[in-house]
């Protein structure tokens, strides 16, 4: 099956800047309340939560299929973030050796696999038709911090609705020539994001991540933050669909080069 780079772009501005449907099916929309925020008011909400992350330590397992593995995985894996797009993600079996241990830092990446004394660099934009191994991951970088809300950029153009009881804000970037490069679901109630649609220029699914079981994780300058305990995400070719469950997540930690590992990170080692 052919690879998606368009998935990659899209992760760099939705995911790094900033991951369980094949399709988007028009649903009923049910009437209900008039809307009470604004397509502004909630992309300001959203711009302040991402902002207060500045950084993040989280465990969780995961559990991976689709066309670009040859079998079902499941595995632990730790991520390590620094914003706006510093990452660490490791991944080990249930035996506890490690799968593999990524990098992304200043567009790169540096993918090593521990077992086979192997390694990879190159750059972002190349790692999602890297291997078998490509699609999973970069649909796993997104998933990971999705629920932030993605970077909003100046000359992107919003408009909000609502459907089914749900706020949903579509993210038209001028540079897309205004076609939407984003679809959010929000609760009503916790205006937390509910799900996620990715597209690629042409209007094409690249991705859709769906975020449950909000849980209260700690409190940042903006505020409480809560965090899905349960991420669902496949992405449109249905190379790779994921499972991501947290176990445990802390914002704001103070990192030291411990947590980069042996790669150098932006004056880390």
């Amino acid at each position: 099956m052919r690879s998606s780079p368009n998935l990659t772009r899209t992760l760099c501005s939705a995911g790094l800047g900033l991951v369980l449907l094949a399709g988007c099916t028009r649903v009923p929309v049910i009437p209900s309340a008039p809307l009470t925020v604004t397509a502004e008011e909630l992309v300001i909400l959203l711009r302040e939560r991402e902002f207060a992350v500045q950084t993040l330590k989280a465990q969780f397992a995961v559990e991976a299929s689709g066309a670009a593995l040859k079998a079902p995985q499941r595995m632990e894996a730790a991520l390590v973030y620094r914003r706006p797009g510093t990452i660490r993600l490791q991944t080990f079996a249930r035996m506890g050796f490690a799968v593999f241990d990524l990098v992304l830092a200043d567009g790169q990446y540096h993918l090593l696999f521990p077992m086979q004394g192997k390694s990879q660099k190159g750059s972002v934009a190349e790692l999602d038709h890297k291997n078998a191994l490509g699609a999973p991951i970069s649909l796993g970088l997104l998933a990971t911090l999705g629920s932030l809300g993605g970077t909003f950029l100046p000359t992107d153009q919003v408009v909000l609705r609502e459907e089914n009881d749900q706020y949903v804000l579509d993210v038209m970037p001028v540079s897309d020539g205004g076609n939407v490069t984003r679809r959010l679901w929000f609760t009503r109630s916790t205006l937390e994001v509910a799900r996620q649609d990715l597209f690629d220029v042409s209007g094409a699914l690249q991705a859709t991540m769906v975020y449950q079981n909000y849980r209260a994780v700690g409190s940042t300058s903006a505020g409480p933050l809560t965090w899905p305990t349960r991420v669902q995400a496949e992405d449109g070719l249905g190379r790779a669909k994921l499972v991501l469950t947290f176990h445990d997540v802390i914002p704001n930690p103070e990192l030291t080069s411990q947590d980069w590992g042996s790669v150098e990170v932006g004056g880390d080692h």
